[in-house]
């Protein structure tokens, strides 16, 4: 595994669709990607758990879209680096560092963006955010049930932006209400 960090590479899993991305951190239950979601681009970093995973790879394709990257002058930023230590110890600095991230369970076919409301042993709460981002119910989720966590990437950041300059506008529309009082 050593040999592959900073490589591109394919994660192939037994029950679901495969990941791709640069392989920056790894231990025995987690590996750290910077997602490569399509072509030559490279967009914000997912946690992947190392669970039902078939392989590994790096062929043709990834080494192609490797160099075109390096090429273009794409850096990966270190400061991204997470421990890995455990899911609670992972998902708490995401917190607190990115303020958002996105959680995805087995099936790749939707994903639970939001933030940290509490987290126990078994089980994780967010305070979800919705398509506009606005700020809604809580969600909850089993946190061994909890197959990739990503963060800082555009979607994830424009829905914090938008939702964080909705709360400015409201907080000042609250003191400008408060001063005619």
């Amino acid at each position: 595994m050593k040999k592959l960090l900073n490589k591109l590479i394919i994660i192939e899993f037994e029950d679901k669709k495969s990941e791709k991305g640069i392989l920056i951190d790894y231990n025995k239950d987690w590996l750290l990607i910077k997602a490569n979601p399509v072509d030559f681009v490279l967009d914000g970093y997912s946690i992947v758990k190392n669970f039902k995973v078939k392989n590994i790879v790096t062929n043709d394709e990834t080494k192609f879209a490797e160099k075109a990257i390096k090429l273009k002058g794409i850096k990966i930023e270190k400061k991204a680096k997470i421990p890995l230590q455990n899911f609670d110890k992972i998902i708490e600095n995401i917190n607190k560092n990115f303020g958002i991230f996105s959680l995805t369970k087995k099936n790749n076919d939707a994903i639970y963006p939001g933030k940290l409301k509490k987290i126990n042993h078994d089980k994780i709460v967010i305070t979800w955010i919705d398509l506009h981002a606005t700020w809604t119910n809580k969600r909850e989720f089993k946190k061994d049930k909890i197959r990739v966590i990503e963060f800082n990437n555009d979607y994830l950041t424009s829905l914090k932006l938008v939702a964080d300059s909705k709360l400015i506008a409201t907080t000042n529309t609250l003191l400008t209400k408060s001063e005619f009082n």
